[in-house]
């Protein structure tokens, strides 16, 4: 799908100050999105907000990242509906207990105390011996940006791009959702049957847990942000082994865990 449906002219109006008030009636460009409800052999599981491209990938990310599959050989078939995405698969599935395990997950990405209901989970440790240069990494972060370009017109999406340490580019993608960006870069690895523990993770999106998450279900070492980490983030990269770069941009660059990955 072209990037020209992927936003949409909206008449506006905008008011400066230079110094007096000046109101004047413009055409904008804004990012289209939509919702997009993922159905599991048959059962509805999830509604996602996203851009409207890409929804193989976005859906195979997704349910890897939920760890509801482990490879696309685990996939029967896939559909898009309108605007829906069906999925069957090889396995019987819980959706009750997919949905707990995410739960899960961002109760132990956020620190807090378990209820009855909800047992803490083990995160897999990264003991990844991948390295990087860091000027490989602000090299990247500005590439991802100028690749942007729905955000470029619009200012209404986040990226994600999954690069070899070296800086070859294997898969990139823009999304209204930065969770959805970092699905959709997997799930086109995990299409090519490529392999993910070898890359690192950029992306503009701030790093929470659940961002940090999706990085730990597919073994990627290192992850580099323009922009903050959350707490929550900063505790799951550290729990689990990962490399977390944040404000990588300029000439600068900030390690919040794991900095003997950085050359």
């Amino acid at each position: 799908m072209s990037n020209l449906s992927l936003f949409e002219e909206r008449k506006i109006t905008r008011i400066t100050f230079n110094p007096t008030p000046i109101k004047k009636e413009i055409t904008d460009i804004v990012a289209l999105d939509e919702s997009t409800c993922v159905f599991i052999n048959g059962e509805y599981h999830v509604t996602l907000i996203t851009t409207p491209s890409e929804k193989e990938e976005l859906a195979i990310g997704f349910l890897f990242c939920e760890g509801i599959i482990d490879s696309i050989r685990d996939v029967k078939s896939i559909e898009i509906q309108r605007k829906d995405i069906y999925v069957n698969v090889n396995k019987k599935i819980d959706l009750r207990k997919a949905v707990a395990h995410r739960t899960n997950l961002i109760t132990t990405a956020c620190n807090s105390s378990s209820t009855h209901l909800i047992k803490p989970i083990k995160m897999n440790k990264i003991s990844s011996t991948l390295k990087v240069k860091p000027e490989i990494i602000l090299k990247k972060v500005r590439e991802l940006s100028r690749k942007s370009k729905i955000h470029l017109r619009t200012g209404g999406t986040h990226a994600a791009m999954l690069c070899s340490t070296d800086g070859e580019v294997l898969a990139f993608s823009e999304d209204v959702g930065r969770h959805n960006a970092i699905d959709k870069v997997i799930g086109r690895m995990i299409l090519n049957e490529r392999k993910l523990s070898d890359n690192l993770l950029i992306s503009s999106g701030r790093q929470s847990g659940e961002m940090i998450q999706k990085a730990v279900q597919a073994k990627i070492p290192i992850v580099a942000s323009i922009t903050a980490p959350l707490s929550s983030g900063i505790r799951l990269a550290d729990m689990t082994g990962i490399t977390l770069v944040c404000f990588a941009r300029g000439k600068r660059l900030q390690i919040y865990s794991a900095p003997h990955r950085i050359m």
